[in-house]
């Protein structure tokens, strides 16, 4: 069985006995070590962790453009994404954890009760980084980027028609990950200081 119509069918045939956001998601897991699925609607497809005895060990994103399995499924949680959680018995799905497992456990850190910081307060030392994706010079919308710290984002955004995303954050080193149209995951160290900063990426 495909691991798509596996998730299907464990959700299709389960009922939900926790909702949450990720973090309680993951306290409720582990609380009882228990073994299930936790499914989000995330807006541009849906997102599934797959947990075994109380660890979120796997993760598949499903979308109209394909599947992306372990760590790429997870490089652009946020944190505020509401999941339901579906038990399934942990002998049945390590089967799948295989084929999806999640090997950075720092992409499911989320710290998305931390307040932004806003460039107007230069005081505290904070900068903006705006950057742009080209692909043979012609910008590239509806790109997914984020700002990540330790394995932790801090910031995502959609690039614009312009091919542009904005972000406002403390300065410092930072990871971007763009993540291009043939779902191709790339990471960049940046460094923001005072003045902020502005890159043009070229995807090629």
């Amino acid at each position: 069985m495909e691991i798509s119509e596996f998730l299907s069918e464990q959700v299709n045939t389960t009922t939900s006995v926790y909702s949450s956001k990720l973090n309680d998601l993951k306290k409720f897991a582990d609380e009882e070590k228990k073994s299930g699925i936790g499914v989000a609607d995330i807006g541009i497809g849906t997102l599934y962790l797959l947990f075994k005895k109380g660890e979120p060990e796997g993760a598949v994103e499903i979308e109209k453009k394909g599947i992306l399995l372990g760590d790429k499924a997870v490089y652009l949680l946020k944190g505020n994404e509401v999941f339901s959680f579906h038990p399934v018995e942990h002998d049945v799905i390590e089967i799948y954890i295989l084929l999806c497992r999640i090997f950075e456990r720092s992409h499911l850190t989320s710290n998305v009760s931390i307040p932004m910081p806003t460039i107007e307060r230069r005081n505290e030392g904070t900068g903006a980084f705006t950057v742009k994706i080209l692909k043979g010079a012609v910008p590239q919308s509806g790109m997914h980027v984020s700002i990540r710290k330790q394995g932790q984002v801090i910031g995502s955004d959609v690039t614009t028609s312009e091919g542009i995303a904005y972000f406002r954050v403390l300065f410092g080193e930072y990871d971007c990950v763009v993540m291009d149209h043939d779902r191709k995951i790339r990471i960049f160290p940046i460094t923001i200081h005072s003045g902020g900063r502005e890159e043009t990426i070229e995807i090629g």
